[in-house]
């Protein structure tokens, strides 16, 4: 579990620094996002159930993760925007948002698995 969250941390860290360059950032955003569907399955399956903590959270995680992608897919497919506010925020600022709240309770339950495994 500290191996997935050296993983989750690195990719985050690096998308961050990447976002200097804009492009790269966007970029970097898909192997992140793999990285942490990846990561969130795991946690689902192996903490969904010990812990009220992951089970709250790695729910909303799902719900906002699967309501991005749908309205990404919407709003693209079906209402087209000139507007860049728009874009950016559904391109970018979501995405990295629930990137940052991912890594967060990830660390979050990490630390309750560590501390369950002590005793």
């Amino acid at each position: 579990m500290k191996t997935l969250k050296k993983i989750n941390k690195i990719a985050l860290c690096t998308t961050l620094v990447l976002f200097l360059t804009i492009y790269l950032g966007m970029l970097a955003q898909i192997p992140l996002g793999i990285i942490q569907v990846i990561s969130a399955i795991y946690l689902t399956v192996k903490m969904y159930h010990k812990s009220d903590y992951a089970k709250r959270n790695l729910s909303i995680y799902w719900i906002v993760t699967i309501s991005e992608l749908v309205l990404f897919y919407v709003q693209h497919n079906y209402f087209p925007t000139s507007n860049d506010a728009i874009e950016w925020s559904l391109m970018v600022v979501f995405p990295m948002s629930i990137a940052i709240y991912f890594y967060v309770i990830m660390r979050k339950i990490v630390a309750e698995y560590e501390l369950s495994r002590e005793f």
